[in-house]
């Protein structure tokens, strides 16, 4: 009986553990993805402004 309780304390704390690094890893990923959002907002600006400064060298004339 004493060996079930155990069992089933092992259980709860190892599904607590589980549980705790799965919202670990889900906070990270997310916190990935906005960094990367933030990154590529720059990087699209930059972009953008280097084909409106460079949209008439390069038109060929028939």
């Amino acid at each position: 009986m004493l060996a079930k309780l155990f069992g089933i304390a092992l259980l709860v704390v190892g599904g607590f553990v589980a549980f705790c690094l799965l919202m670990a890893l889900i906070g990270t990923i997310f916190s990935i993805l906005i960094f990367a959002l933030k990154v590529a907002v720059p990087v699209v600006l930059v972009y953008l402004g280097y084909r409106l400064i460079t949209r008439d060298r390069h038109q060929v004339t028939y």
